[in-house]
């Protein structure tokens, strides 16, 4: 066999041999990865882009529970409360979705978790909500408590929790920037969003992350 044919040999079983390859390279975020769907494809600012008006908000103002009935039930039998209005996954925390509106009896910034301390109708000058302000907010209750987000979605975990980073960051953007909640003592607030029960909480719901927040105006 003369040279070039030993070489067109050689480069037609390589040919061969990559074609039948058992494996197949693809880029991280394609989505076609075992456990990944098109939310693998975006990165986390695209992905709550295409959620945040329709889905997260519509989610919202399609479920809610009015909070006093929210607070109601959860003092008659927190189980019976927690099975009708909550949501949970396996073994995780229950969430509620929760709107209203309040008088705000105190704003505690001494941390940088912000919290509007909130007394829902009838007023007794007691809190019966908190709602994170930030300037950092915590937990994931928006990406976990309307079941939209799916960690099957994902093509991993770290994926899975920057969509919840993401969400966070939507609130403090959209819906916290700019608004002088540190002087809204006194002042009456409607909100809208979601939040872990707690077993032992103070007051009863605590740490909302608000899809809605406004101010309205001095009872």
């Amino acid at each position: 066999m003369t040279r070039g044919a030993q070489l067109a040999f050689l480069m037609a079983t390589a040919g061969g041999l990559i074609s039948c390859a058992p494996w197949t390279v693809r880029p991280i975020g394609s989505g076609e990865k075992t456990g990944g769907g098109q939310a693998a494809a975006l990165t986390p600012a695209e992905y709550v882009d295409a959620i945040w008006p329709a889905r997260v908000k519509g989610e919202l103002s399609s479920h809610a529970t009015d909070a006093r009935t929210l607070l109601n039930a959860l003092a008659a039998s927190p189980a019976e409360a927690k099975k009708r209005f909550g949501r949970q996954e396996a073994n995780g925390p229950v969430y509620f979705l929760v709107q209203g509106k309040g008088v705000v009896t105190a704003v505690d910034t001494r941390s940088r978790v912000g919290l509007l301390l909130v007394d829902v109708a009838p007023f007794d000058q007691k809190p019966d909500i908190s709602i994170q302000i930030g300037p950092v907010l915590r937990g994931n209750a928006l990406r976990d408590a309307t079941g939209l987000v799916r960690f099957s979605d994902f093509v991993n975990q770290l994926q899975f929790a920057d969509a919840g980073i993401e969400l966070n960051n939507r609130v403090l953007r959209d819906v916290l920037a700019g608004l002088e909640a540190g002087k809204w003592k006194g002042r009456v607030v409607s909100f809208a969003g979601a939040l872990a029960a707690r077993e032992e909480a103070e007051p009863a719901l605590a740490e909302l992350l608000p899809v809605e927040l406004k101010v309205e105006a001095r009872p």
